[in-house]
């Protein structure tokens, strides 16, 4: 067992990593109490959850090298210390692969979501995560075969072993994050389009549109490691170097899995915070005259994929036994029933359960008003 080393940059690589996962530790909670909330849970979720795994695999791997090697130049390391930093920063570079893949995917199946009918979307956030995934999971085997045995990529110690040419893994490198950081524009600009033709107003519109934009900054993260990569096959000491590296890898995965459960929380922020609902008044507003019927008209609301959670109906007192009018508003596929009476007419809110605004066409909603007289 080596002795613990913690020097130059370690505390900073150590430091990133327990503010990240701390933060992480807490959206995810409120991520699961928002959707169990609102029944809502669906594939980004469990992406999400399957993501908890190798996030925290690279968070043990990072957090341990910072005190066994990583960020300590190499003259104050022993041959030991040095063959278990660069052991622990294989395991990141593997955890890092095998992270990073669910947690973009959960951002992708959250934007699907709120794309609903639109196959076009749909078609090209298929594709965007299908190269995603294949790249980094080229990465992933490369990184772990690249040496025979597998342990010479940290003991070059081992009679027999070799490895691919160093310039090769670099290559894998530029090409890995070049795929995600196009990927990641692509998710963060997406909304803008997906939104604009929503009967939204303009707050909601750069509200939600920004949830679900923050995904951008795990592309800067990855823009940033990108040119500590570029400059480590010419650094000699390696160690010390290839600590920006693992600070700005984790950010990424880190920051994406953080901001992937902030942008479910908006329904919850209006409940914590009191906020008014998307269309600036309390929902859909539905009037009926008084002394009319309607048999089964019917109309459409735009709603989402139950990615936030319905807010309750506002309470009505009325007395529908003399002469009033009683509405019942009906959908199945909301799960709500609500009713309501009033004297001269009456009123429906009908609130929306996506991150807190309507997103999607296509729900039916039926409505039928029942007149009763007095006597």
């Amino acid at each position: 067992m080596t002795g613990v080393i913690f020097e130059d940059n370690a505390p900073n690589v150590a430091a990133t990593i327990i503010v990240l996962t701390t933060i992480s530790l807490v959206v995810y909670p409120m991520r699961v109490y928002t959707r169990v909330k609102g029944n809502a849970w669906g594939w980004d979720d469990w992406s999400m959850t399957v993501a908890l795994i190798p996030y925290a695999a690279l968070s043990v791997f990072c957090l341990g090298g910072s005190f066994l090697g990583i960020g300590v130049h190499k003259w104050k390391l022993t041959a030991a210390q040095n063959e278990t930093g660069m052991m622990w920063f294989f395991f990141f570079e593997c955890f890092y692969c095998l992270a990073i893949i669910p947690i973009k995917l959960s951002i992708s199946f959250m934007l699907m979501r709120v794309a609903g009918p639109k196959k076009n979307y749909i078609y090209a956030l298929w594709t965007m995560s299908s190269l995603f995934i294949i790249m980094n999971l080229i990465s992933f085997f490369y990184i772990v075969f690249r040496c025979n045995p597998v342990s010479y990529a940290w003991n070059t110690n081992q009679p027999g072993g070799s490895c691919l040419p160093s310039t090769d893994l670099a290559d894998i490198y530029y090409a890995d994050t070049a795929v995600n950081i196009i990927t990641d524009w692509f998710c963060a600009l997406l909304p803008i389009p997906l939104l604009w033709d929503l009967k939204l107003n303009t707050n909601s519109k750069i509200s939600v549109g920004f949830l679900l934009s923050l995904g951008v900054l795990a592309s800067l993260s990855a823009c940033i490691r990108l040119k500590y990569t570029v400059n480590l096959n010419s650094s000699d000491d390696y160690l010390f170097s290839v600590a920006d590296v693992l600070i700005w890898g984790f950010a990424e995965n880190g920051v994406g899995f953080i901001v992937g459960c902030i942008s479910t929380l908006r329904p919850l922020f209006r409940k914590m915070f009191h906020l008014g609902d998307s269309t600036g008044g309390s929902g859909m507003k539905l009037s009926e005259g008084h002394g009319h019927s309607y048999g089964n008209s019917r109309g459409r609301l735009e709603n989402g994929h139950g990615i936030g959670f319905m807010d309750p109906p506002p309470a009505y007192s009325g007395d529908s036994s003399k002469g009033k009018t009683k509405t019942a508003v009906t959908s199945s596929q909301l799960g709500r029933k609500t009713s309501a009476d009033s004297g001269t007419g009456s009123e429906e809110y009908i609130l929306q359960d996506i991150t807190g605004v309507d997103m999607r066409s296509g729900i039916q909603v039926s409505r039928s008003v029942v007149q009763t007289r007095g006597d």
